[in-house]
């Protein structure tokens, strides 16, 4: 699937922040597996995955610390992933980003991933209906 990026003026439609979450690891160990890349005893990276209802696991989240971006590591984390998601009988990973992430969806692209499909009704009625979620594939 072809793609073309457009960037907006700065703050075109504000700055969005997202404030760290707070995992209820107890809740998300019941249908979420993890991930998690160390330098010594400091967690640097995660991701999570949740089985797909399909042959595809979910990268339901993945972080890396902004100390250790751009050293390969949520690429690790992604092959990791794949890994285990082959191990279980699974072809491939999916994931959905907001089309306004553009670095985000660039990163995706970059390991290979392509593009599924494109949401353009999830944001409807609410205060960020300019978004729109994409859907990213690595299949093997």
């Amino acid at each position: 699937m072809d793609y073309t990026t457009e960037l907006f003026e700065e703050n075109k439609k504000g700055t969005l922040c997202f404030p760290g979450e707070q995992y209820s690891y107890d809740e998300l160990k019941k249908e979420h597996f993890f991930i998690g890349a160390y330098d010594k005893n400091q967690c640097i990276g995660l991701a999570i995955f949740k089985k797909g209802f399909f042959k595809y696991m979910y990268l339901y989240d993945l972080k890396v610390n902004s100390n250790y971006r751009q050293q390969g590591i949520a690429t690790q984390l992604i092959k990791k992933g794949l890994s285990l998601a082959l191990n279980q009988g699974d072809k491939g990973i999916y994931t959905q980003w907001q089309d306004n992430n553009l670095s985000a969806c660039l990163f995706y692209l970059k390991c290979v991933f392509v593009i599924g499909g494109l949401d353009t009704k999830v944001y409807q009625r609410t205060p960020q209906e300019y978004k729109k979620d994409i859907y990213f594939y690595l299949n093997v």
